[in-house]
């Protein structure tokens, strides 16, 4: 199938999660969502830092976009489980749409594969009707072998999604990696379809492309919808609209 720029839009998590953002900021990022929208060039979902989610949420009431944060002590997920859980229940509250968070790679790297599950069963289950995608970190996994595994505890916990990175301490996606996360996303027999987020180096429409061949490949063209695949991405957008 040939993609134009447009549908690859369609398709995008338009992402800001910059240290330094402020309301102003993130009011300047959601008015260029919603101006790429008016340009017929409309993303899937916003995604950004949970203190945002009311002010998201509202600026975005009248958009057919979706609000999506990270949360769980976003990009390493270390902390206490209660206050990870409770930030989560936070930005739930404010009503987003989808929650991003990291899996325990510490526990999963110890061994502590049914920690992993759990903990992600606990998030999933403060959001029974909200998507949860969990993020593998693969740029750290590095082997095929880990993020197999990781994918698998990952779906096995509940996760709606499973994606590659958080674009921050580790190399982003890799054709590679989600080669691996398409074949298990494949073989599961549970009839709970499962998404698939790329993100971290997502620049060109070249580059969605090959991304995009891989997951085809794999899970066939039913797949490619932005209810199941997305590409989290800062300015594929902006390059998009430009090329």
């Amino acid at each position: 199938m040939t993609w134009t720029k447009k549908q690859i839009c369609s398709f995008v998590d338009l992402t800001s999660l910059n240290s330094y953002d402020s309301v102003e900021s993130i009011k300047s990022f959601l008015s260029d969502a919603l101006d790429f929208e008016k340009k017929n060039f409309p993303v899937a979902a916003v995604c950004l830092f949970p203190n945002f989610s009311a002010l998201a949420v509202n600026e975005l009431s009248n958009s057919v976009l979706k609000v999506a944060v990270v949360a769980g002590n976003f990009p390493n997920s270390q902390g206490f489980l209660s206050t990870k859980l409770n930030e989560c229940e936070l930005a739930l509250e404010a009503g987003v749409d989808e929650v991003d968070i990291v899996l325990n790679l510490g526990e999963l790297d110890a061994g502590n594969h049914d920690h992993v599950v759990d903990e992600i069963k606990a998030f999933k289950g403060l959001m029974p009707n909200k998507t949860l995608k969990v993020i593998l970190e693969t740029g750290y996994l590095k082997t095929a072998e880990r993020i197999r595994l990781a994918s698998e505890l990952a779906i096995q916990g509940g996760a709606d999604f499973i994606k590659t990175s958080t674009g921050k301490e580790f190399p982003g996606a890799s054709l590679e990696a989600v080669e691996v996360m398409a074949q298990v996303i494949a073989e599961q027999k549970s009839g709970k379809k499962v998404g698939l987020k790329i993100s971290g180096g997502v620049r060109t429409y070249e580059d969605a492309l090959q991304y995009f061949e891989v997951v085809e490949k794999h899970l066939g063209k039913p797949f490619m919808t932005p209810d199941l695949l997305r590409i989290g991405a800062s300015s594929l957008v902006r390059n998009l609209m430009n090329e």
